[in-house]
């Protein structure tokens, strides 16, 4: 009785699934809709519900819910071998996980990545020159130098961070600003107590979908830990493209009132425009570069060094599942997609120069 039981209802999780899966084809259609009547209005909504539950809590209950997933995954995985394989069970039960899981995903956090591109609401032309990307680049540079000069007194030392990471985490909280476009909610962010995996899997930070908490890897270097807790609050305000929210990072550095946070937007900024260049021209590119300080490339070794140190066979394995749950989620180029930002900033300071 107890089984027909479990059985009617893994059957009609089954069947939502299906009926997920048309919706977001057609969502995907739609993206005013999206924009409208979910990113704009249930989400920020949802997200200050869930802000208010799990802000005062210091620790990440997102990571406690990875941890708990991924026992009761090897616990049943156990109970399936000592049980033996019962085939059409283990398919159902399968299902079932995957349709409460895309539910929850989509409603809570995935829909906005079926929303209007930023590009579009800004009035932003995407498309861009061989010149556009020289010049910006340059922009890019000597705004670098610029700041670098402020804040060694030597064009051949490195920028040191002089805050801890809390102090960092909360000037970027306080001075979060993205008044391009308005945004119903203030992010925050913790720390993840994953950060030694994500090493290892070389990520400087994640937004939980579930919990909506904006993580960062606390290992990364500090300008790392500055333009990555940027990325992720972007994310936590309902932007999912990766591009999108490398823009609104790199935005909300420069505009923010503290020297330190401006040079991680501007030196992170220049390195997605240095590799686009290079694609096109290398030769250009590399003479631009030569412009660089020594101080600034210090500080970029110190950044490579950093995550040669946590290379593994398994990190790319990672970076694979990932760029492609990226595709899935109509980001065409995956973890390409990153390097998108590029368009957005050389449409921001073409309108400015």
């Amino acid at each position: 009785m107890k089984f027909s039981v479990l059985k009617r209802i893994h059957f009609i999780v089954i069947i939502f699934l299906q009926l997920q899966l048309i919706f977001l084809y057609i969502v995907r259609q739609n993206p005013l809709l999206v924009e409208k009547y979910y990113s704009n209005t249930f989400y920020p909504y949802f997200f200050n519900i869930y802000k208010s539950l799990l802000n005062n809590i210091s620790f990440s209950i997102g990571d406690f819910l990875y941890l708990f997933i991924a026992t009761y995954l090897i616990i049943s995985f156990l109970k399936i071998i000592k049980g033996g394989f019962n085939f059409k069970y283990i398919i159902t039960k399968i299902l079932s996980i995957i349709s409460i899981i895309i539910f929850i995903f989509y409603s809570s956090w995935g829909l906005n990545y079926f929303r209007l591109p930023l590009n579009k609401k800004l009035g932003y032309n995407i498309n861009y020159t061989e010149k556009e990307i020289e010049n910006t680049l340059n922009i890019l540079i000597k705004n670098s130098n610029h700041l670098h000069e402020i804040l060694t007194n030597n064009d051949s030392l490195a920028v040191k961070v002089p805050y801890n990471k809390a102090k960092i985490a909360s000037l970027i909280e306080n001075g979060f600003n993205f008044d391009l476009e308005k945004y119903d909610a203030k992010p925050y962010l913790k720390n993840s107590m994953l950060s030694t995996p994500l090493s290892y899997m070389g990520y400087a930070g994640y937004l939980n979908p579930f919990t909506l908490e904006a993580q960062i890897n606390s290992k990364v270097p500090k300008l790392n830990y500055i333009f990555t807790a940027a990325h992720e609050m972007a994310h936590q305000l309902g932007v999912a493209s990766e591009s999108e929210a490398n823009f609104i990072a790199f935005y909300t550095c420069i505009k923010n009132l503290d020297p330190f946070i401006q040079f991680s937007g501007y030196v992170f900024a220049l390195n997605y425009c240095y590799n686009e260049l290079i694609k096109v021209n290398p030769l250009v590119a590399n003479k631009e570069i030569k412009n660089l300080n020594f101080g600034i490339n210090e500080n970029f070794r110190e950044l490579s060094q950093f995550w040669k140190s946590y290379q593994n066979p398994i990190e790319p394995i990672l970076k694979k599942g990932f760029d492609s749950y990226l595709k899935v989620n109509g980001q065409t180029h995956g973890i390409k997609s990153y390097d998108e930002m590029t368009s957005l900033i050389i449409a921001y300071l073409q309108k400015r120069i």
